[in-house]
């Protein structure tokens, strides 16, 4: 038996219901769905001067105000790295703005400017019709489900009550700031 056969072996649904084991076929869904909503939203946002990235940091300063770089990658899952380019990009573009607190000056903080709340407001009627487009046809019920069963996932893999806290209720109390 190659390798080939000896993988499908191992990842098989006993019901034959899926290609695979439903523990896989889960995260393979997930992540595919993800790639086509990032894809289709890209492309969406292009017009608008924006790209995911881009509309997720906007999304985030716009829910909690000014933010660290910290508290922003937490929230959008994109690597301090990643972001700082982001942050660059919405400065130059005058949609966002970095300021420091006179308390610590070391301490930069990001937040949207009256423009970038504009193109934000533009963006989230994409984002909305992406979203619907995507869950047609799924009842309510339904989508309820999935998301009590992702946030059962993300308490698996967040590293500590905080973080999980932070990503299921989408609030700064929970975030680590230690870890993020």
């Amino acid at each position: 038996m190659n390798v080939e056969q000896q993988t499908r072996q191992t990842s098989s649904d006993p019901g034959k219901e899926f290609p695979f084991a439903p523990s896989d076929y889960v995260l393979h869904l997930l992540t595919v769905i993800s790639l086509y909503r990032d894809s289709t939203l890209d492309s969406r946002l292009r017009p608008l001067g924006l790209n995911v990235g881009r509309y997720r940091a906007m999304a985030v300063l716009n829910r909690f105000g000014a933010c660290t770089m910290t508290e922003v990658s937490s929230f959008t899952g994109v690597d301090r790295t990643t972001l700082t380019r982001v942050a660059d990009q919405l400065v130059a573009s005058g949609w966002a703005e970095r300021m420091s607190e006179a308390k610590d000056r070391r301490q930069v903080l990001l937040c949207l400017t009256g423009p970038g709340r504009e193109i934000l407001d533009e963006a989230i009627k994409v984002i909305i019709e992406v979203n619907a487009s995507l869950l047609e046809n799924v009842a309510e019920e339904d989508q309820r489900l999935a998301a009590r069963t992702l946030m059962r996932m993300v308490d698996n893999v967040a590293p500590n009550k905080r973080s999980r806290d932070g990503i299921i209720h989408f609030s700064r109390e929970g975030l680590d700031q230690d870890k993020a």
